[in-house]
């Protein structure tokens, strides 16, 4: 069972599930709370292993790639805090997180989940030729000057995104591998005109 922080309305509508990048913790992104309406539960969840400061979903192999094992175990976690959720879940990412996001969403075959928001995420180890998104709204953004994760592997998470069949709402900012406000803003509408 991974480690969640939560906060929310008593009856809430919706839950949103953030999932933070590698050296961080579930603290980090708690404070993106207000972008979600009053009637969303939002839960952050701290990765399993520990990486420097913080934590990490998984450790890489020596191609650069994610560890399968940890990006399982990882993936199995997440899944587990979706389940508990009563709700429709919108998942959201940065970095690491954005590709557990998507990795976590593919996995539930889009089962319970209503959105997915992938920011400034490395690609995807594998891609198939099913479409286990097939319908599922998903953002995602990219910095252009993103020294982390260059502009071009971003690329590649947002074709993922399209070959597993989500529907893509792309977009790419003048910032490095951070989240800047007009990111936030898109967000927020696109998250408001998802429930329209």
């Amino acid at each position: 069972m991974l480690f969640f922080r939560e906060s929310g309305p008593q009856e809430p509508l919706r839950a949103a599930i953030l999932l933070h990048g590698r050296g961080s913790d579930e603290e980090d992104l708690l404070p993106l709370r207000d972008v979600f309406s009053p009637d969303t539960r939002v839960l952050s969840v701290r990765a399993p292993y520990r990486w420097g400061p913080g934590y990490a979903w998984y450790e890489m192999d020596e191609y650069g790639s994610p560890r399968e094992s940890e990006l399982a175990a990882s993936v199995a976690g997440i899944v587990e805090v979706i389940e508990g959720q009563p709700l429709p879940v919108i998942l959201m990412g940065f970095s690491q997180g954005g590709l557990m996001a998507v990795a976590a969403a593919a996995h539930r075959r889009g089962q319970g989940v209503r959105a997915v928001i992938s920011l400034s995420a490395p690609p995807l180890p594998i891609v198939g030729t099913e479409q286990p998104l097939s319908g599922i709204p998903a953002f995602w953004g990219h910095g252009r000057q993103d020294a982390m994760v260059a502009p071009g592997r971003g690329q590649t998470m947002q074709e993922a995104l399209v070959q597993l069949g989500a529907q893509v709402t792309g977009r790419q900012y003048n910032m490095g591998h951070t989240i800047v406000n007009e990111e936030l803003d898109d967000i927020k509408n696109w998250l408001v005109a998802l429930k329209k």
